[in-house]
Formats: structure tokens, sequence, C-alpha cells
């Protein structure tokens, strides 16, 4: 039997754990977290395959802008407000999941909320600069992280179930018939 290269396979779960972000759900609680930190923890010692998990994020936010939302633009969308600030919290959590030495059990978890934290302390500042909603003080953005803690919640959950899916299933690739 012809076996699947590891890359291939890695980036088969990934992609396919990316295709929550187009199925209802509750806020924030997608594989997308997921998908960064243990790309990143699958990525280690591979040179550019961190770019792996951005470039898919990427590949579904232009999915998502042009496709599921295209009546909302009227032209073709590359990005959005606060892109930038959005991809450094994902390209954060790719980095811890790249340092961590295990992503199981209790340490898994604990690397789901601290990698989840990374992208809230950057995220929200994304949200915050130059939105005319909030002051552009230090209460403005108190305000965008005290709004922002249900969503937190929520993503670091996801991060923790379908992290753990996508670890189950990377073990059980074989028998899944993906490696």
């Amino acid at each position: 039997m012809r076996s699947t290269s590891p890359f291939i396979a890695t980036a088969g779960l990934l992609c396919l754990a990316l295709l929550t972000r187009f199925l209802p759900h509750f806020p924030n609680f997608t594989a997308i977290g997921a998908v960064a930190l243990v790309g990143g923890f699958w990525s280690k010692g591979r040179p550019a395959a961190w770019l792996l998990p951005l470039a898919l994020l990427f590949a579904s936010d232009l999915i998502l802008n042009n496709v599921i939302y295209a009546n909302l633009s009227e032209s073709f969308v590359w990005g959005y407000p606060g892109m930038v600030w959005v991809y450094a919290g994902h390209l954060a959590m790719v980095i811890w999941g790249q340092k961590a030495r295990q992503m199981d059990g209790m340490v898994g978890a604990g690397h789901a909320v601290v990698a989840n934290l990374f992208f809230f302390a950057l995220s929200n500042v994304g949200f915050w600069y130059g939105n005319p909603a909030l002051p552009q003080t230090a209460s403005g953005l108190l305000t965008a992280y005290m709004e922002a803690i249900p969503f937190f919640v929520s993503a670091t959950a996801s991060t923790l179930v379908y992290g753990g899916l996508l670890q189950w299933a990377f073990a059980k690739r074989s028998v899944l018939g993906i490696a």
C-alpha cells in the first residue's frame, strides 16, 4: 500500500480542520487556533513549514471574504482592517507551538491557553487601534480587551477541542488511511 507523505498528511488534516470556519459555529469556536498551534508543533524543525498554517488561514480568509461574504464588497478583498494584528497573533501561536516539547494532556491544554493569550493580546490591539468606536487611549484599549473576553474563552475552548482532535487524528493517521 502506498503511503502519503508526512507533509501531505499534515496539510490535509489542517485543511480539514479549517473547514470548520465554513460551518455554522458559536462565535470564535472554530479550529483556526488549533491549526496555528498544532500546525506549529508539527512543523518544528522543518524550514518554512511554519508558513503552512498561515497560508491556509489566508486561503480561508480569501474564500470567506470573496465567496461567502462577497455581497458585502464591490471588488475582490485581499485583507481587512486589523488583519496584520490578527495574523501576528496567529504567527505567535505557530511559534509557541514550534517551541512546545509536547502537545498532549495537561501540558497541551496549557499551551492552548498561553497561545490564545498571545493571540488575544495582539488581535485586540488591532481591533482597538484606529477604531472610531473606541477612544485611542489606555482606557479604550482596556475596553477592547474587556469586551473580547467571551471571544477569548470560546477561542481557547475551541483550540482545546480541535487541538485534541488534530493530535488524535495525527496519531491515528495510518489507521485513517492518510499516512
